[in-house]
């Protein structure tokens, strides 16, 4: 008797798994498509939860972020979270005198944080250049295809590589 209660147990975990993997890419988040409002409402509702320029600790801006994404998304597409999460971690919000650096070099865009802007203007790649986009703080808006997106003053700094 008891081989087949183990076989039960074991058929009815393997069900509830696949059940479970079966909801989760069901509701998989579409960040450039049909979700792409509810991303951008939950990064409006991190930015008003969340002021960037309030925290001195980048971890504590993060968990804030996190608390505030999940809020925001729960009536939507709680899949899209980690996008949010994502533009709040990739940010110098929690990191004073950080900026948002980005580097272009053969066509190709990368953005990270950088200490000061001296940094970012000095880590140009070879051939490339590298720009501060000022007063933007995530990657997920600091830079384009080809460089730095200006900020709402439209300023932005270039290693002029």
């Amino acid at each position: 008797m008891r081989p087949r209660i183990r076989g039960y147990v074991v058929t009815v975990m393997v069900l509830s798994l696949l059940g479970l993997t079966a909801h989760q890419s069901a509701a998989k988040c579409d960040v450039t498509g049909a979700d792409a409002g509810n991303v951008a409402a939950a990064r409006a509702a991190v930015d008003l939860a969340c002021p960037c320029d309030t925290f001195t600790n980048h971890g504590q801006y993060v968990k804030c972020a996190t608390g505030a994404a999940k809020t925001a998304l729960q009536m939507t597409n709680p899949s899209c979270k980690g996008a949010v999460v994502k533009c709040a971690a990739r940010s110098t919000c929690g990191k004073p005198n950080f900026v948002t650096c980005c580097r272009t070099s053969k066509g190709v865009t990368k953005c990270s944080t950088k200490s000061s802007a001296a940094r970012c203007l000095a880590a140009a790649p070879k051939g490339g250049t590298s720009c501060v986009a000022v007063g933007i703080p995530s990657c997920c808006d600091a830079c384009s295809a080809t460089g730095c997106n200006a900020s709402p003053s439209g300023a932005f700094l270039d290693s002029g590589f």
